[in-house]
């Protein structure tokens, strides 16, 4: 029963890994260049938010910090 709960989560855990998207969670540009568009822009003193959407509509969202020019990326 071990072996058998085992060869099931390993099974889970690579499955989980071939369907991972090929998103980059470091840069505006990058997500870009991958054919993201900016759909939606806010600004405020400190950071700028933008909203992405490719093609098949999966949306991502970037956030730049003015102040030290990081940026971060997510899907939510």
């Amino acid at each position: 029963m071990k072996k058998l709960s085992l060869y099931i989560f390993l099974v889970l855990m690579w499955g989980n890994v071939g369907f991972a998207d090929e998103v980059s969670y470091r840069s505006l540009n990058e997500n870009i260049k991958k054919g993201y568009k900016i759909t939606k822009e806010t600004s405020s003193q400190k950071i700028k938010t933008f909203t992405l959407k490719n093609g098949k509509n999966e949306v991502v969202i970037c956030v730049i910090y003015l102040g030290d020019h990081e940026t971060e990326c997510w899907k939510p």
